[in-house]
């Protein structure tokens, strides 16, 4: 994401400018003062950027920040947007110790799906959607560090060959690897890690400290959240997926630092 603080003059054009205080700038030239940063077309000062993060930290809708802050709403939706795009940089560069990976589907129960939305189903993947393999709902891979953060992204199937090298990148050899016995797991031993396998088809979730109980309940948190969106469209997912990721691994730290994280992310991200 390109992100990055307006390098010339609103008004003349001019390059050269002083900082005068703090995050405000006067034009060399005709003397104009701003304080803005332009995020690929968005220019907002950072008091409105902080304020957006806020609203933003404490999940209220775009529609409901759009009036509170007298914002247009596709100037907010573009700007939470950017911001969900930074939070896809934050994400831990590698596990070690114990970790858990597994996959899950998102899209939603049948059930809970408009006739339209089964029939464009149907129409773009030939088939209604189903339980577990080869289900036409959005595959996800993730990965938990018994130390508390995760990591999970998007993946179009969940063979070993889409899988394994995910783990590999992620996860530094001769850490142990909790799974079920799902068999794209079945080469982890031969890559170099300590492999544990827990039941699941015959009801057997934990042995001891192998199970992948954190992951599953960090999947229960993520499909919660999305539910109470009431949808949202697969194009944007990953962003949504970064959302939730980035909210529960910095879960524990402070609202103002909170705040402050995702500030350095938009000016430094990119």
């Amino acid at each position: 994401m390109a992100v990055m603080s307006i390098k010339k003059c609103p008004r003349c054009g001019n390059k050269k400018f002083y900082r005068v205080r703090r995050d405000k700038k006067r034009c060399s030239k005709c003397g104009f003062e701003f304080t803005s940063w332009l995020i690929k077309g968005i220019r907002l000062k950072r008091k409105k950027w902080k304020e957006i993060i806020e609203w933003f930290l404490l999940e209220r809708s775009g529609l409901w920040i759009s009036k509170r802050m007298g914002l247009g709403k596709n100037q907010t939706y573009k700007a939470l947007r950017k911001i969900r795009q930074a939070l896809v940089f934050d994400v831990p560069k590698e596990f070690s110790g114990t970790v858990e990976v597994d996959e899950t589907y998102l899209g939603g129960q049948k059930k809970n799906k408009r006739k339209s939305q089964l029939k464009k189903d149907k129409k773009i993947y030939g088939k209604e959607s189903k339980r577990g393999f080869g289900t036409t709902k959005q595959p996800v891979f993730g990965i938990l560090c018994r130390s508390g953060k995760v990591y999970a992204e998007l993946v179009n199937k969940t063979e070993a060959k889409d899988l394994i090298p995910i783990i590999t990148k992620k996860v530094k050899p001769g850490a142990k690897v909790c799974s079920d016995t799902y068999r794209s797991y079945t080469g982890l031993a031969a890559k170099g890690y300590v492999h544990r396998t827990v039941e699941h088809r015959k009801k057997i979730y934990a042995k001891g400290k192998n199970h992948i109980n954190g992951l599953e309940g960090f999947w229960g948190y993520l499909k919660r959240k999305l539910a109470a969106k009431g949808g949202v469209q697969r194009k944007y997912l990953y962003l949504f997926l970064s959302e939730y990721v980035w909210r529960y691994n910095y879960r524990k730290l402070s609202f103002k630092k909170q705040t402050n994280r995702i500030l350095k992310l938009l000016k430094f991200s990119g």
